[in-house]
């Protein structure tokens, strides 16, 4: 019994040579697409811009404390790390 690398492909002319090249390409473009779409996230230009819910669980844009000094701490780590920043402008 002879292994099956060894016979040739029966529908290897050049149309489909070239129907091969033109669907990798589409898939690579496809992937490079979905990629950017993962990758590229929206710029937020000011700190203010961030909305954060209080302790009554209402949305509070930070913008209402722009020219107060704030703490704010990170209580949400991987492993329950507390970061602290304070912001005066």
């Amino acid at each position: 019994m002879e292994p099956l690398a060894a016979h040739p492909l029966k529908c290897s002319g050049p149309k489909v040579k070239i129907f091969a090249v033109l669907l990798s390409m589409v898939l690579c473009t496809m992937i490079l697409f979905l990629l950017q779409l993962k990758f590229l996230k929206p710029r937020i230009n000011s700190f203010y811009a961030f909305e954060v819910k209080d302790a009554k669980g209402r949305t509070v844009s930070l913008e209402k404390f722009k020219g107060k000094i704030l703490q704010i701490r990170n209580h949400g780590g991987i492993f329950g790390s507390i970061s602290t920043l304070r912001v005066k402008s």
